[in-house]
């Protein structure tokens, strides 16, 4: 089973690509509402969360996991795994197959629009240094939150200016959401780019992500889709039914108290 989370509708973004992908996997998800949004938080702060979010998932008969949120840097995910992982076991974050597929892609002027903590981290200036690319990135602290609570097209285009400003700025040919929220605006970012006469590409990570998930894990199953929050949303609720059908229940858990390993 394969283990997804995240702080919120993000990783659905990504869970929905899984199941496309690969209609008889089973998926878990944990949202981690009570505690969202992560992009503040210090990395201590995130390992503890991310920690508890991965026994909850293998509690739930989670042996594969797919860290759906770029705030959970390398520096979160990399002794996280050495502690979950074994020869069945497998973690996958978001960044090394984000950076191999725009590496493909293109290796032109890029910018990344992040959270907060992902842009502290430099996680993705230094995968891309690796693959001798030099990015910029920018840090839009409101705009997950902002997602999550549907928040109207104007506030969300006024929280996104400033990375359509650099982007134009800059003469990038290539902006990446390095955040699983911001692909739900994608269509403000579309309009806003439109209005000031300016193309670019926007780039979704989850596809690249999906595609390494079904690589690398099991995905023969029958086809499960089971959703827990940390707090009731309705916000939440609606993006599960409109991606995974109007069958899909939620439910909503206390994970205060880290399930043993």
């Amino acid at each position: 089973m394969i283990g997804i989370f995240d702080s919120g509708i993000g990783g659905l973004g990504v869970a929905s690509k899984i199941r496309k992908k690969a209609p008889r996997a089973d998926l878990v998800y944990f949202g981690d509402l009570a505690n969202m949004p992560y992009g503040p938080r210090k990395t201590e702060e995130l390992f503890e969360l991310t920690l508890n979010a991965m026994r909850f998932l293998k509690s739930q008969g989670a042996t594969q996991f797919v860290a759906a949120c770029n705030s959970l840097s390398v520096a979160v995910i990399a002794p996280l795994a050495d502690l979950f992982e074994t020869p069945k076991t497998r973690v996958i974050e978001m960044v090394v197959p984000t950076v191999s597929a725009v590496c493909k892609r293109t290796h032109e002027k890029i910018l990344i629009a992040a959270t907060l903590a992902t842009v502290r981290s430099g996680m993705y200036e230094r995968a891309f240094a690796q693959q001798g690319l030099s990015v910029d990135v920018i840090a839009l602290s409101k705009l997950a939150e902002a997602i999550e609570c549907l928040a109207g097209e104007n506030e969300l285009e006024a929280i996104i200016a400033p990375a359509v400003q650099k982007a134009i700025d800059l003469h990038a040919k290539l902006l990446v959401f390095g955040c699983t929220q911001f692909p739900f605006a994608r269509s403000v970012f579309s309009r806003a780019f439109e209005k000031r006469g300016y193309e670019i590409e926007l780039f979704d990570p989850s596809e690249a992500v999906a595609d390494e998930a079904i690589k690398t894990f099991d995905v023969e199953g029958e086809g499960l889709n089971t959703f827990f929050v940390s707090k009731p949303s309705q916000v939440f609720n609606r993006k599960v039914v409109d991606l995974f059908g109007s069958h899909t229940k939620v439910t909503s858990i206390n994970t205060e108290k880290p399930v043993d390993n």
